[in-house]
């Protein structure tokens, strides 16, 4: 991990963090619509610093996941779990986006025709993802 910095297309909101290098492609329903096309290009990041926080707006579309994007511009900045630290951050928000490669991709049942899979990246159906969050929230509960 590296430290890097990003922001939305305003600068509005600023952040620093601690950046994987490892691209994670979503290809969920509300991550196409949410991205206007699709799909939501993350990494994981650690220690996330944000300047600019107060410009943020959330929308939760589940009853555990929290979608932000700038209130000025609209720029998607990241998805968290509610009540968690951020833990990744749409890719396209950082200044220096060289030496990250998408090696995972998500919910490939809704990959729409028109792209194709990223060659040696992982692949995940919806059913395999909500299995995982589900075991992932039933510990959380615990």
């Amino acid at each position: 991990m590296a430290r890097r910095t990003g922001q939305c297309l305003c600068g509005a909101v600023r952040y620093s963090a601690e950046v994987e290098d490892e691209i994670l492609a979503c290809h969920c329903t509300q991550c196409q619509r949410w991205t206007g096309g699709g799909p939501l290009y993350s990494v994981n990041v650690r220690d996330a610093q944000v300047e600019g926080q107060e410009a943020t707006v959330s929308h939760f579309a589940s009853d555990w996941g929290e979608r932000v994007t700038c209130g000025t511009c609209g720029s998607t900045l990241w998805w968290k779990m509610k009540g968690k630290p951020i833990s990744s951050v749409a890719a396209g928000t950082l200044d220096d986006q060289s030496g990250l490669t998408v090696t995972r991709e998500i919910f490939v049942d809704y990959r729409p025709g028109w792209l194709a899979p990223f060659p040696g990246a992982s692949q995940s159906t919806e059913a395999e993802k909500m299995a995982k969050l589900q075991d992932y929230l039933a510990g959380e509960k615990s």
